[in-house]
């Protein structure tokens, strides 16, 4: 679909304009339209419904006893009148009628106001769903193109790997079976993610405000943010191993090199590929010079029209970043940053090593006016450096930049090629990297020669950061698995901190740790997660909610004694400092979050008024899965503890939160004894966590409960969260698979060693301010773990791996 000055295609929308769905049979409207109004809380039209609604029959019916001709006819009318009665507030499923003439130019001006959405699939998968003919397939695809002439957005529906398992394999993961589990858990976080961006409602649900998480912390906006590099011909040749980009960068550049009528629909699923596999933003980028997309035998109108078909592409597809080359045509330039929705545009010009134009010349200063100019939102000015000078140049060119008075957009500013390595390291906004996963054949000059690995050693090496200690405190540390999995991902991200426990992991020790300059942050554990909170000089607003820490990180000071706001404080947190207090945080409640969210079935979505969740144990834990329920949406929680004043305090702790949070009152509920009746005015609960300790903390049972049967009353199963991990296998797991073995119900069992990988993964982001190498870490927690039956053999830890996101 070429760009036209006339910008047909319209982006910003408002945030509760009806997100439509188009795209053939097979290609997921139905099951995504679910995912898709159920993660923006909307209502969800299909068009099937709304036919019978409006003619008192089916389509078929209608069909049958109307013939063809009448039947189209009515179709194109219901459908329109569908549309126009759901502007607002719903996600609408749009059937065959969008494959007629009239019911295209309708959605063409739909788009204008809504965001409609083409839904793309590979054929072979949709010929194999639908059961069709060679002939048949062909008749259907050839048809689906013209989808994307009357939609304003573009989504590759790709396949879960999930879906792809034999039933043997499902049986050894088990909470993956196909009786058991949700079978599009990835299709879901992928969709639910891509229209929250969209819809501008992205905000993660997690519901953070804070400078040291990443979700809440753009690239631009942290130091030393690189974006791995990846050529669509790369792709496309099989040269990358998806999987691997899981770390080594804080955004993805994937540089599109070929075109052709057919390469929309590739680089659309090279994006759905890139997003499911990295989980970081997409920055698109177009090589534009003969050896890419600008052949010798195109015209230079031709390479135009090329480039802003690519550039109009990008922006269908939602990319987070779109790199535009600011020597583009000016009309065209304004055209789609006008129309780019949510999406970024970096402003960018490269300087050839044939160029004269210097650093120190006029022109490059004049370039970054241009880009903040045309409303980028940020600016790349590179160069092929010639000399080793040229680096010193380069960083007296973002220095007089960052003194400019006033407000300004970031600049992203370095030399390519092997002599502009230095002012590589040394930039501070997405750098663009390489990565061991993408075998590159030859050095081009101007594609990225340093790994993110590569740069934060060299960052280490020349003293701008600093290495720092880590520790963990608790009661029982001794068999914890944080300093494998921390020590892993510090020598993957090439970070020379370390983490251990201490000879004498006390409070006391805090204070003694804690004061050092090299202090980079602790773990707490039970029992002292309620009781460090008064040490704390500050702590979040989530931590404060649950009153639990597990958390803590240093508040380091400046020369004067004065501390550094909290902006400050972590874009410093790999530096050492004069420490003067701590920070407090919890990332129990986010592992608990990612657990549920990942294993939740769409027929068990939260809502406020039909979700019930039940807590085990009233310690920190307890507090924290009371709290991830709540931030979830989940509005009547129960909580049992043994002890009854424990579980009784915890309710009145959230309650009173609420009461002042999210505007309801007692919503959180005591069951006084497991031998009591599930109360009769709440819907049987289908979140369940387990937070009974394995090593029991004073009056607390050891991790030996079993759920009393007249609780289990969920006929849509659920999902089950037990956090003790010693022994793997508990009382309530084995209870609860020999439960939906007999009744069939799809309880999702997770066990106490995902929620440790989760919320170390979340932590060791909130104390590093780098991506976590997810499945870096949960290998090393599966390989250091040793259950009653030893050590887990590879076979079951790469299963585990494959189930990880």
């Amino acid at each position: 679909m070429s760009v036209s000055p006339t910008g047909k295609s319209r982006r910003k929308i408002d945030p509760d304009a009806s997100l439509v769905l188009v795209g053939i049979r097979g290609c997921g409207k139905r099951s995504m339209g679910f995912v898709a109004a159920t993660a923006l809380k909307r209502r969800f039209i299909t068009e099937d419904h709304f036919f019978k609604e409006v003619t008192g029959l089916t389509r078929h019916e209608y069909l049958k006893q109307f013939g063809s001709q009448e039947f189209q006819h009515r179709d194109i009318e219901v459908l329109k009148m569908m549309l126009d009665k759901h502007r607002s507030r719903c996600v609408i499923e749009c059937g065959l009628g969008s494959l007629t003439r009239p019911v295209q130019e309708y959605l063409r001006q739909y788009s204008t106001t809504n965001p409609v959405v083409y839904l793309v699939r590979d054929m072979e998968r949709i010929q194999s769903l639908l059961g069709l003919e060679g002939q048949s397939a062909k008749l259907l695809g050839e048809g689906d193109p013209l989808h994307r002439t009357c939609s304003n957005f573009e989504f590759y529906n790709i396949e879960d790997r999930s879906n792809r398992s034999t039933v043997a394999d499902e049986e050894a993961l088990d909470r993956r079976s196909v009786d058991y589990s949700f079978k599009l858990k990835e299709a879901k976080e992928d969709f639910t993610r891509f229209v929250r961006f969209i819809t501008g409602t992205d905000i993660d649900i997690s519901g953070y405000d804070s400078p040291f998480v990443l979700l809440e912390t753009p690239p631009e906006l942290r130091p030393f943010t690189h974006a791995i590099f990846v050529r669509s011909s790369e792709l496309m040749a099989g040269a990358v191993n998806l999987p691997a980009l899981e770390s080594g960068g804080d955004a993805i550049e994937l540089c599109i090199d070929r075109w052709n009528p057919g390469m929309a629909s590739t680089v659309s699923k090279q994006v759905s590929m890139l997003r499911r596999n990295a989980r970081i933003p997409i920055l698109l980028s177009i090589d534009a010079s003969p050896s890419g997309v600008g052949r010798d035998d195109l015209s230079s109108a031709q390479v135009r029209d090329q480039y802003f078909e690519i550039v109009e592409h990008g922006l269908r597809l939602a990319v987070e970043y779109l790199a535009i080359d600011l020597g583009q045509d000016r009309a065209l330039l304004n055209e789609a940053i006008r129309n780019r929705g949510m999406t970024k545009i970096i402003g960018q010009y490269v300087y050839e090593s044939s160029s004269h134009v210097s650093w120190e010349d006029e022109e490059c200063m004049s370039l970054y006016l241009e880009a903040e100019k045309l409303d980028c939102q940020l600016a790349r000015i590179l160069r092929v450096a010639t000399e080793r000078e040229d680096n010193a140049a380069v960083a007296k060119f973002t220095n007089k930049i960052q003194s400019l008075p006033g407000q300004h957009i970031p600049i992203i500013a370095y030399n390519l090629g092997s002599l502009g390595r230095t002012s590589q390291v040394f930039n501070s906004i997405l750098t663009s990297v390489t990565h061991p996963a993408i075998k590159r054949p030859c050095d081009n000059g101007r594609d990225p020669l340093i790994t993110s690995r590569d740069a934060v050693q060299a960052l280490f090496q020349s003293y701008v950061l600093d290495p720092l200690q880590f520790y963990i405190l608790g009661g029982s540390v001794a068999y914890s698995l944080s300093p494998a999995m921390y020590n892993a991902a510090f020598q993957h991200c090439g970070m020379s901190h370390t983490y251990s426990i201490p000879e004498s992991p006390t409070l006391s020790a805090l204070d003694r740790l804690g004061r050092d300059q090299h202090f980079g942050g602790t773990s707490v554990v039970q029992p002292w997660r309620v009781q460090v909170s008064q040490k704390l000089a500050s702590k979040s607003r989530h931590a404060e909610a649950i009153g639990a820490i597990n958390t803590i990180m240093p508040l380091r000071a400046r020369a004067d004694g004065t501390v550094f706001p909290l902006q400050e404080q972590a874009n410093r947190r790999n530096q050492a400092g004069s420490v003067l207090g701590w920070y407090g945080e919890n990332t129990d409640w986010v592992g608990i979050v990612s657990c549920i969210n990942r294993n939740l079935s769409p027929r068990n979505a939260i809502s406020s008024l039909k979700t019930t969740g039940l807590v085990i144990g009233a310690g920190g834990m307890g507090r924290a899965a009371v709290y991830a329920m709540l931030r979830l949406g989940c509005r009547k929680i129960f909580i049992y503890n043994r002890t009854l004043s424990r579980a009784e305090s915890v309710a009145r702790h959230f309650n009173s939160w609420a009461a002042s949070q999210v505007g309801a009152t007692e919503v959180v509920h005591v069951l006084k004894s497991i031998e009591d009746e599930w109360p009769t005015d709440a819907c049987p609960p289908c979140l369940i966590a387990s937070c009974v300790p394995a090593d029991p903390d004073g009056d607390e049972p050891p991790a030996n409960f079993e759920m009393p049967m007249q609780w289990l009353g969920s006929l849509t199963g659920g999902v089950v969260l037990e956090f003790a991990y010693k022994p793997l296998e508990t009382p309530l797991l084995r209870q609860m698979r020999h439960f939906r073995s007999k009744t069939g119900r799809p309880w999702v069992l997770i066990d106490g060693l995902d929620n440790v990988c989760e919320q170390a993964i979340a932590q060791f982001e909130l104390l590093t301010g780098r991506k976590a190498p997810r499945r870096l870490m949960t290998a090393e927690a599966f390989r250091n773990y040793e259950g009653e039956n030893g050590h887990f053999d590879e076979k079951t830890i790469q299963a585990r791996l494959d189930s990880v996101r």
